[in-house]
């Protein structure tokens, strides 16, 4: 199945940089929505609009993950060195055309994001607390890996390959090193001759 209408109505990473010898992991997700993964495993994700802001604490054995939503103009003030920093991954990713800074290192998915659609991204829309973001993420010296709150699972090689799993559409989205994008279903145990 060629191109990436097995992405239709699904969100994955885009673009990032990788500041985790100081900060953490940032990054645009294809629905336009801009997150921070930081060192300590908090999360923050900004809607694509720009508003309202999700911050999800850190999981435990003790404690589960917990989302709050919040404004830019209103947070908690615990939460201002990560709102900064928001801002600045942001304004990093967009305006400085991902270049090398600072000891950061950056990347770009092969798969393409969906048009802008009267100044937002086609594609899935997310109310406040309900957009997804990275859960974990690693990186290796072959691949960046991504995992989605909404179960995506994303790898990024570095010799210009990739592979996007979907477990809600029950495909893998796979980019060659020529750009070429084909979807292959995922099967399973028993349909496995």
């Amino acid at each position: 199945v060629p191109g990436t209408d097995a992405l239709a109505g699904e969100v994955w990473v885009t673009k990032w940089v990788d500041f985790s010898s100081k900060y953490g992991v940032g990054y645009i997700l294809s629905n336009g929505c801009v997150g921070v993964y930081f060192n300590d495993s908090t999360k923050i994700i900004q809607a694509s609009e720009g508003a309202a802001f999700d911050y999800i604490t850190r999981r435990t054995p003790e404690n589960p993950e917990v989302r709050t939503t919040h404004s830019l103009d209103d947070y908690p003030e615990e939460l201002k060195k990560k709102v900064t920093l928001l801002r600045h991954f942001n304004n990093y990713m967009v305006t400085d055309a991902l270049e090398r800074r600072d000891g950061a290192t950056t990347g770009e998915s092969s798969l393409a994001a969906p048009p802008l659609q009267g100044g937002a991204r086609a594609g899935p829309g997310h109310a406040p607390g309900q957009a997804p973001y990275v859960k974990k993420w690693t990186r290796d010296r072959y691949a960046i890996f991504f995992q989605l709150s909404n179960k995506m699972v994303q790898v990024v090689f570095f010799d210009k390959t990739e592979a996007v799993v979907s477990s809600k559409a029950h495909m893998v989205t796979y980019v060659n090193k020529q750009g070429e994008v084909n979807a292959y279903p995922l099967l399973n145990g028993s349909e496995v001759n």
